[in-house]
């Protein structure tokens, strides 16, 4: 199985644009969701897990097998077959020109004494597989796991600036109303209803832009799911605190140790360097002798066609009886040279250990930087919350007065509108700050080992 990018590389982006998952598969009545409910569902239901799990029965399977290999082989063989012309009779070794019936019957066990151990350090090998195939479908339920994470709060947010939008619009659409009433009366212009009912379509196209970033939303956590004929999807939407006003007290260093020795991506990586070494000695194992014991047993019959009355031949099972033998064999192979084989097999281990040492790298390298980059967001996004939550007290109160103004003829609509778009614009920022600096803390949460939970 290929190895996993890091995990915030794996991590569908806090945008609308949320990657479609694989062909939905699974169906289900259910309408109304919580973030545990998604969770327990997707880690059941999702296709890549069932490929990571499939992979780890193999390896188990080969596991079973490479202990069996210690065990002693045993096959039996018969034959029955006819001879014409000029033989020699199996049985009596007498050179006959008759036709000849004859049957054999062997059965043989073998067993393997020294190989240079390397059934041993097979069965050592495989055990470091299973156990990081295991640890294989631990990380990709991770992954899983924090996409849904990220799908579930692009909902909430989609949802949040919807209403936002059709908040703004009921506000616009009253201010469109009284401009007429006073448009009526001859106290504005006519061109102050125009530009008023300009800002009621721009936030009519609102309300359908933030409508369908909702749907788009979850769309995309519905294929995550693996959902298909599903209506009405809504989902039950925990309270989301604001960011807290404290400085974030973490250790970027704390948590990577945390994570390096318990994240299973990392715990899998270094099992298969531990393979690694033992393929090694599996391959040098071939420069060894090899010797293994063999037991047989072995019988025939002969029958001559055609002959003289007076010459009777032993029955069937007389025969078996009577030429019945036994062997015990014991088979030395000593390699002397097989085209480099062994010599290349040994080669082609090493390197593979090497990457294998390089992959945990890799690994360590990549959690390191998803760290950094979570912690580092999360950050930002408690900077940007507090900035914005003072810029949109500021509009707000700028709105206010631009409102109040308005209404009593002293700025025109454009003015009116900027005001307006202004903190409009500074609450869907509150906003999407707010539910990014959310996100990020789940990821640090999760490379704590903390339970993600909104």
């Amino acid at each position: 199985m290929v190895s996993l990018p890091g995990k915030l590389l794996a991590i569908i982006a806090l945008s609308v644009g949320m990657g479609a998952g694989s062909p939905a598969l699974a169906q289900t009545t259910k309408t109304v969701w919580t973030l545990q409910e998604c969770i327990d569902y997707g880690i059941q239901n999702n296709l890549q897990i069932k490929q990571y799990q499939l992979d780890a029965e193999g390896a188990r399977i080969n596991l079973n097998q490479s202990r069996a290999n210690l065990l002693p082989g045993l096959d039996a063989s018969s034959n029955y077959g006819f001879q014409f012309g000029r033989n020699v009779d199996p049985v009596t070794d007498v050179i006959v020109d008759q036709q000849i019936r004859t049957s054999n019957l062997s059965v043989n066990a073998y067993v393997p004494l020294f190989n240079g151990f390397q059934l041993r350090n097979s069965i050592k090998q495989q055990r470091f597989n299973i156990e990081a195939a295991r640890l294989d479908v631990e990380n990709i339920k991770n992954d899983v796991i924090l996409n849904i994470v990220s799908a579930f709060v692009q909902v909430l947010l989609s949802e949040e600036l919807l209403q936002n939008a059709r908040l703004q619009l009921q506000s616009t659409q009253t201010q469109a109303d009284r401009t007429q009433k006073l448009f009526r009366a001859g106290s504005v212009a006519e061109s102050n209803v125009l530009e008023i009912n300009a800002q009621v379509a721009t936030d009519e196209l609102a309300i359908i832009d933030a409508q369908n970033q909702k749907d788009l939303a979850e769309l995309s956590l519905i294929q995550l799911l693996d959902l298909k004929q599903i209506s009405d999807f809504e989902l039950v939407k925990p309270e989301v605190p604001d960011p807290d006003q404290d400085q974030i007290i973490l250790n970027e260093n704390n948590i990577f140790e945390f994570a390096q020795t318990n994240l299973p991506e990392i715990k899998s990586a270094d099992l298969r360097v531990q393979s690694a070494l033992k393929a090694i000695d599996v391959s040098r194992g071939a420069y060894l002798p090899q010797l293994s014991l063999g037991v047989g047993l072995g019988t025939r019959y002969s029958y001559l066609v055609d002959l003289p009355i007076a010459i009777d031949t032993p029955p069937f099972f007389e025969q078996y009886r009577n030429n019945l033998g036994r062997g015990v064999t014991f088979n030395l192979s000593i390699p002397v040279f097989s085209q480099f084989q062994t010599r290349n097999n040994v080669a082609r281990s090493i390197i593979n250990h090497k990457l294998a040492v390089l992959n945990t790298e890799v690994a360590r390298n990549q959690v390191r930087r998803d760290i950094q980059q979570a912690y580092a967001d999360a950050l930002a996004a408690q900077k940007r919350f507090d900035a914005t939550k003072r810029q949109l007290a500021a509009f707000a109160q700028a709105f206010r007065n631009a409102e109040i103004r308005f209404n009593n003829g002293l700025i025109n609509p454009t003015d009116y509108n900027v005001a307006k778009n202004n903190f409009v614009k500074a609450q869907s920022d509150l906003v999407q700050a707010k539910y990014q600096y959310t996100f990020k803390l789940k990821v640090l949460d999760f490379y704590q080992g903390k339970p993600i939970s909104l």
